[in-house]
Parts: structure tokens; C-alpha cells; sequence
């Protein structure tokens, strides 16, 4: 056990001092891998904040249905057995005309007192169905809000049940856009070590020759190489997530400085652990790639 730890602890000596005896390349190389993992850092963030604003549109949305002036109780019992006999609907809500005015006066205080002082409600009764959390993403949904409109006092449905659908939509989007654009920035980022790698590689040639030479094992020649490009790889992943962090933080700050609420609903939260972690991830396996790539070429026994 303390050979292997022995062992280990030559191969990281070797490998972090033939990184610094390449330091110019060794720096650039964790430069372009912080800006490639960086990028998508980017599109992940954008693809979490856009989920949670669909998430939140999901939880907080419900069909409002207006009903027609003059409707009565069987009008309103043949709307609610449409929609419980759906399965989609988890609770409903009458809003009478005063409801409406009332809660118009609450949002809009500058014209409460103009919407009171006239003669008559302009306000329709209508009715509030909140959706399952199933509902959005269900076929049914459009036959429901259709089977609705066609009741006899129903004046308007309101509910666009397509725009969210949509945003689901962009949101896969982004996100394999993201895992496409990280596919490639991983590739060049392991071209990038590859070559650096082989710079080191080059430096250590006579080094090389006398450690074949007196029987080395393969491990100890080839190992701090392999080591090294997964050092680069692990450097550049962690500065990335670093440097994302502080531009989220960066845009909390301006967000907040312009008091704009719907910059706002869109900068909410940062990448998951667990997305943090596979960014350095993918730091590390181009890292290790490119090390492998450029010692099976350059030190073919």
C-alpha cells in the first residue's frame, strides 16, 4: 500500500513538474477549456432558469372561464361536471362580479375608484379551474378546453395551453444545444492538451529513453503524462464553473440595479450541484482524453 502511495505521489511530482516546465502552453490550455466549459455552463444555465419559469407558470396557471350575462346554477353545475368528469381539474372556483371588481381594484389602485363609481358591474362572473400538475402535459387537455367553450353559458375560455408547451419545447432545445456545443468545445479542448501534452513529452525525451532504457515500468513513463492532461482538464472545469458563478452573480446585481421584475423572473437560481459537477466532469474527460490521445502517439514503445 505505501509503494502504490508512493508511486502515485511520483507520478503527480512528475506530472506537475513537467506542466510547469510547459507553463505558457500549460496556461493557455486551461484557458480555452475554462472558455469552452464556460459556454456551456451558459446554455445549462439558461435551460435551468427557463424550466424553473415553466415550472412556475405550470404551478400558478388556471383556466378562466367568463361566463354569459344571465347564466344560472345549471349552466355553472353542467360547466364544473365537465370539468371534474375530466380528471384534469384539482379544484374550482367561482368569481362572482363583485370578486372581479374587487380584485381589479386591488391590482390596478389608480382606476379602483373610476371601475366604483360606475353605474353598473362591467365586471362578468366567471369560473376558475386550477389544472393537475399532469394537465399541461396531457393530449386531453385541448379536447377539455374545447368541450368547455361549447357550454351553453360560457362566454370566452382563457387559457393558452401552447405558448407553455412551447417553452418546454425551447427549453429541450437549449439544453441539447448545450450538450451538442459541449461535445464539440470538448473535442478541440482535448486537441488543445493532446498538444500541450506532446510539448511535454518532446521536453522529456532523453528522460524517456534512459527510463526504458533501465526497465521502468510503462506506468511510471506514460502515467504523469496522462496525469497531467487530466490536471488541465480538471483546472480549466473548476475556473469555469468559478468564472459562471460570478457572472450569474454579476447579473443578480445589475438585474436588481434596473428593478425590472421580468428580468428578474428569468434570473432566478444557479446551475443544480449536480450540473456544476458535470461540467468539471467534462473538463476532466477531455482532460484525460487528450493526455491519452497524445501519449499513445508519442510514446509507442
Amino acid at each position: 500500500m505505501k509503494h502504490g502511495g508512493a508511486t502515485f505521489a511520483a507520478l503527480l511530482d512528475e506530472a506537475f513538474s513537467g506542466l510547469w516546465r510547459a507553463r505558457r502552453m500549460t496556461g493557455l490550455s486551461v484557458a480555452l477549456i475554462t472558455v469552452s466549459v464556460f459556454l456551456v455552463g451558459v446554455f445549462f444555465l439558461v435551460a435551468e432558469n427557463l424550466k424553473g419559469v415553466v415550472d412556475t407558470v405550470r404551478d400558478e396557471t388556471a383556466v378562466t372561464i367568463f361566463l354569459k350575462a344571465g347564466s344560472g346554477a345549471p349552466e355553472r353545475s353542467a360547466i364544473e361536471k365537465v370539468a371534474r368528469d375530466s380528471g384534469l381539474v384539482a379544484a374550482i372556483r367561482r368569481v362572482t362580479a363583485e370578486d372581479a371588481r374587487r380584485r381589479f381594484a386591488s391590482s390596478w389602485k389608480s382606476l379602483a375608484q373610476a371601475a366604483a363609481s360606475l353605474p353598473i358591474n362591467p365586471f362578468p362572473e366567471s369560473m376558475e379551474l386550477d389544472l393537475t400538475r399532469e394537465a399541461i402535459s396531457s393530449k386531453a387537455l385541448p379536447g377539455l378546453l374545447s368541450n368547455l367553450a361549447a357550454q351553453k353559458g360560457v362566454e370566452e375560455v382563457q387559457f393558452d395551453v401552447e405558448w407553455i408547451r412551447r417553452l418546454r419545447g425551447i427549453v429541450a432545445v437549449v439544453r441539447t444545444g448545450g450538450i451538442a456545443l459541449g461535445v464539440l468545445l470538448a473535442l478541440g479542448a482535448a486537441f488543445t492538451i493532446a498538444n500541450v501534452v506532446r510539448l511535454t513529452i518532446l521536453l522529456h525525451r532523453d528522460e524517456i529513453e534512459i527510463l526504458r532504457l533501465v526497465g521502468a515500468p510503462e506506468i511510471l513513463i506514460r502515467g504523469p503524462f496522462v496525469l497531467g492532461g487530466l490536471v488541465q482538464g480538471v483546472l480549466g472545469g473548476a475556473a469555469a464553473v468559478g468564472l459562471l458563478a460570478l457572472s450569474f452573480h454579476g447579473l443578480l446585481r445589475f438585474v436588481a440595479s434596473t428593478h425590472n421584475a421580468l428580468l428578474g423572473v428569468f434570473v432566478i437560481q444557479f446551475v443544480t450541484p449536480m450540473t456544476a459537477f458535470e461540467l468539471v466532469l467534462g473538463g476532466l474527460v477531455a482532460g484525460i482524453v487528450g493526455g491519452a490521445v497524445a501519449v499513445r502517439r508519442n510514446l509507442e514503445s
